[in-house]
């Protein structure tokens, strides 16, 4: 049986439907938003976590309406939270790059994707040398109005994915 480790976020409500959608040996973290932050007392605990398991796949999961991405591109009403204060500093910034080229209503996929897949780098960057080739990271976006998973696209806010002629 696979073995698969989930970070998700507690206001998704995720877990019931991924179990269903992949019922395999599942683990999960979560964190507002995936804002976790990858301190190095925390990678230690999440290659020891990593191998101990025999986990092969590490998913970051975000609902496409996710609560934390949606208040910090509008209210901001829990910029207050210590945790979150640098996500939504860099929401903020990725709302002005966004606004600039995209339309409104693209700019919440275009953030979220654009955590999920710093996430990813972040997580990658951080395995130990002798984990990171046993261990495939990826990212999916859930859509509750199709009731579907799918694959976090390249990051269009990042330079170097936009190829000019």
């Amino acid at each position: 049986m696979s073995r698969h480790l989930y970070f998700v976020c507690p206001t998704d409500n995720l877990e019931k439907l991924i179990e269903e959608k992949y019922p395999q040996e599942n683990y999960y973290l979560t964190s507002l938003g995936n804002s976790i932050k990858f301190s190095n007392d925390f990678i230690v605990e999440i290659n020891g976590l990593i191998e101990a398991k025999g986990i092969e796949k590490v998913t970051f999961v975000l609902s496409k309406n996710n609560h934390f991405i949606l208040d910090g591109i509008k209210s901001k009403q829990f910029s207050k939270i210590r945790e979150l204060k640098e996500f939504y500093a860099i929401i903020s910034e990725k709302k002005n790059d966004c606004s600039k080229s995209y339309k409104e209503e693209n700019i919440q996929t275009l953030i979220t994707s654009y955590f999920l897949n710093l996430k990813i780098k972040e997580l990658s960057l951080n395995l130990f040398n002798w984990i990171s080739p046993k261990v495939d990271i990826d990212a999916k976006l859930y859509n509750k109005e199709k009731n579907s998973f799918s694959q976090v696209q390249i990051d269009l806010l990042e330079p170097s994915s936009v190829f000019l002629n």
